[in-house]
């Protein structure tokens, strides 16, 4: 069995709650629509806000301040939305450890990100990339384990391998660190994979 695979009809009740049915292709294809289910929402809105997060650090001068501010109040809010999207999930399944995990990731992740920027931390400012990857091949580790997921497994090493790449391409850090972090939550929206 691959790692991902194109989605199955939904049959599961948890899943179909709150499921939005997306058309692709043509009807006379026998493949005329998916569907992003309450967690592949979740999944996509932190994708969305992740390539918006350094795209704009790798491409326009914002002062970091005000970026360090704008971000930590967006993320905040996409993190209580995206809870709001996955806590029937996470509830169904009894794994609510795993939204208060990933959380308390994004908050630690906030929190270094910010005293870097406001108290100068220069030597972590210059890591933030390797940080934010470092977090989230943290939490897929921790998440494919727990659950029992060979594709998180796969994007916890995936994430960990990009962090030495960074020192190869420091132009380019933003950049690939917001093409990997939102294109393995794009990937894990957009097909199956196997969990318990």
């Amino acid at each position: 069995m691959s790692l991902f695979q194109r989605k199955q009809k939904l049959v599961d009740p948890v899943d179909l709650h709150g499921v939005i049915h997306i058309p692709i292709g043509q009807a006379t294809s026998g493949n005329d629509s998916t569907y992003l289910t309450r967690l592949d929402q979740a999944l996509v809105l932190w994708g969305m806000a992740s390539a918006a997060i350094f795209c704009v650090a790798q491409f326009y001068r914002i002062d970091w301040s005000i970026q360090a501010t704008l971000w930590s109040v967006f993320s905040g809010a996409v993190t209580l939305i995206a809870g709001q999207l996955t806590w029937f999930w996470v509830s169904s399944r009894n794994q609510r450890w795993i939204l208060y995990h990933w959380s308390l990731l994004i908050l630690i992740g906030l929190g270094l990100t910010d005293c870097s920027i406001w108290m100068g931390w220069g030597s972590l400012l210059a890591h933030l990339c390797s940080l934010w990857l470092g977090i989230s091949a943290l939490g897929y580790f921790v998440t494919g384990i727990g659950i029992q997921a060979p594709a998180l497994l796969f994007l916890g090493i995936l994430h960990s391998l990009v962090i030495p790449i960074l020192a190869v391409l420091p132009p380019w850090q933003f950049l690939l660190t917001g093409v990997v972090i939102s294109g393995s939550l794009f990937c894990l929206a957009a097909f199956q994979w196997q969990h318990k």
